[in-house]
């Protein structure tokens, strides 16, 4: 692709931040399978590598691989897994995104990082060593809804009061991505997802004459719950049903969690997060 138009399609991105999380998706994607623009991996290296203030939290694969081709003989023998290589890569990412928000990579109050390194020198949060924090998709929930604005509200408000963000689809930006665009790339910022089945539609079969019609999710709930289960992993997915509903057959093995009035749901899916690695806040 013409640098103009490698350009044209990352023209969105604004600051450090947004160019360096936007690298670490696209990264992600090329690693799993996914379609990457190698014009844009080398626009986005340049500029943060010529950036003096972050250049050393740059992770040391990016620097040493000049295009996509380069990154994929790194990164494909040295995990088998999708999910391993996302996991390193945004372990990786995670001293440099947390100095652009924050000022200083999580769970480190004070700095302590390691002097500006020469040429070469490996990232200071390196796979393996005792400083290496939680990794940053660990702070991320994606929640798949239907119509029940309530029950998204409510799910998104529990989850900022464990001090963890909430990703909802349509209060991201488009940037001219279509919805399934959206979905695999707003994904990646998650290591977490929360289902919600709830009572949006009605179904039955063809041929189901003397039945009542069934509640249901609607399809697009569905079709998420699977796309997440093979891209995260099925112990990395919650649903959350609420009221009397039909979930689907052939993914009766997950665990359904039921959207009770009194909370009850809250204690279980805390459970779950933490088996996932997260890092919560105690609430009340």
């Amino acid at each position: 692709m013409p640098d103009g138009q490698s350009a044209m399609s990352i023209e969105f991105l604004r600051t450090p931040f947004e160019k360096a999380n936007y690298l670490a998706n696209l990264l992600s994607s090329q690693a799993s399978g996914g379609k990457a623009d190698t014009s844009e991996y080398i626009v986005l290296r340049q500029e943060l590598l010529s950036m003096p203030d972050i250049e050393h939290l740059v992770p040391s694969f990016v620097r040493l691989n000049r295009d996509l081709s380069s990154f994929w003989h790194f990164i494909q023998p040295k995990f088998k897994s999708y999910q391993e290589r996302r996991n390193y890569i945004s372990e990786q990412f995670t001293a440099l995104l947390d100095f652009l928000e924050f000022g200083w990579p999580a769970g480190n109050p004070a700095p302590q990082l390691a002097p500006k390194p020469a040429l070469n020198v490996p990232n200071v949060f390196a796979r393996g060593s005792a400083t290496v924090p939680a990794a940053r998709n660990k702070r991320k929930v994606f929640i798949v809804h239907g119509r029940d604005n309530e029950a998204k509200q409510e799910v998104a408000r529990f989850l900022t009061d464990l001090g963890l963000e909430p990703i909802i689809l349509h209060e991201q930006a488009s940037s001219g991505m279509t919805i399934i665009e959206k979905i695999e790339r707003y994904t990646n910022e998650a290591d977490f997802a929360l289902v919600l089945y709830t009572p949006c539609d009605h179904g039955l079969g063809i041929y189901e004459t003397n039945v009542a019609p069934r509640s249901r999710a609607r399809q697009n709930v569905v079709f998420e719950h699977g796309y997440l289960m093979a891209k995260l992993g099925r112990e990395n997915v919650c649903a959350l049903v609420k009221g009397e509903i039909e979930t689907p057959n052939d993914i009766s093995g997950v665990v359904y969690v039921q959207l009770d009035g009194f909370g009850g749901w809250k204690s279980e899916v805390t459970k779950e997060l933490k088996a996932c690695g997260y890092v919560i806040n105690t609430w009340g």
